[in-house]
């Protein structure tokens, strides 16, 4: 799992927001005013205000004053470094499919969207840490880790966790994309993380319950392995009989070195 941990450190979102919220004086000023207006949406979306939200709405809320002006520079298509275009020109694959999910037709759409990944990030850099500190993980194994926290931040930013029909953070999305090392398309992965969303907070679902419903879509059971009765046969030959013959015991020690790739390319 180690070169999956460097790429998660490296993921498209991961620069997105390391170049916005850089040492430069006037990135950390544009990224402290884009946190003004995720604070903004936030803070509307927990009072009830309507989900969608309109640009005046949110342009009213932001502390300590916000404008037109500088609501289209933080949020829509032909903003500052917006985080539709990072995915954008992304190199083509699994990861450049997410932009779909943030080319909404409306531009307070996209900030809410953008609010997500904000709102989500602590929550993702705990994840990570974990991660770091565990022993050896299976791919499954992180993707329940991953499942769990983004639960943890919907429980906890419910209002802002239901919008946009639980749309999942879009960082999320493609932390599980890389994951599966692309074998997952961008769509199913966010199918499965809202899901898990819904399942959470409109079925009431405890986390575990949520895990076991969708656990098979992340960790198939292991189905039996062709040749499984010639492999049981052999091993209780050699148990049995420690005069086989060599040839035989040299059958039966293949026959077991492919039932465990089997079963480790299932673990997968």
């Amino acid at each position: 799992m180690s070169f999956i941990l460097e790429e998660l450190r490296d993921t498209v979102a991961v620069r997105w927001r390391r170049e916005l919220a850089g040492p430069e004086p006037s990135a950390r000023t544009h990224w402290n005013t884009k946190v003004g207006y995720y604070r903004a949406v936030d803070s509307l979306l927990a009072a009830g205000s309507g989900d969608p939200l309109s640009w005046v709405d949110v342009v009213a809320e932001v502390r300590p004053q916000g404008s037109r002006t500088t609501f289209f520079a933080v949020a829509g298509p032909h903003a500052k470094k917006p985080l539709l275009r990072a995915y954008q020109t992304a190199p083509a694959g699994p990861v450049r499919d997410i932009a779909e999910f943030l080319d909404h037709a409306k531009v307070p759409e996209m900030l809410v969207d953008e609010t997500k990944v904000w709102s989500y990030w602590p929550h993702r850099v705990g994840w990570m840490h974990e991660l770091h500190e565990a022993d050896e993980l299976s791919r499954p194994a992180v993707t329940e880790c991953l499942i769990r926290v983004l639960l943890d931040w919907a429980v906890r930013e419910r209002a802002l966790a239901s919008a946009l029909d639980h749309a999942p953070p879009v960082c999320a999305v493609e932390d599980l994309v890389v994951i599966r090392e692309g074998r997952l398309s961008a769509a199913d992965a966010d199918r499965l993380l809202r899901q898990a969303i819904r399942l959470r907070l409109i079925r009431g679902c405890s986390t575990d319950g949520v895990l076991h419903l969708l656990r098979p879509e992340f960790r198939p059971s292991p189905t039996p392995a062709a040749g499984n009765r010639g492999l049981a046969q052999a091993i209780d030959l050699l148990t049995r009989d420690g005069q086989a013959p060599s040839e035989q015991r040299r059958h039966a020690v293949a026959m077991m070195r492919d039932a465990i790739r089997v079963l480790e390319s299932v673990s997968e």
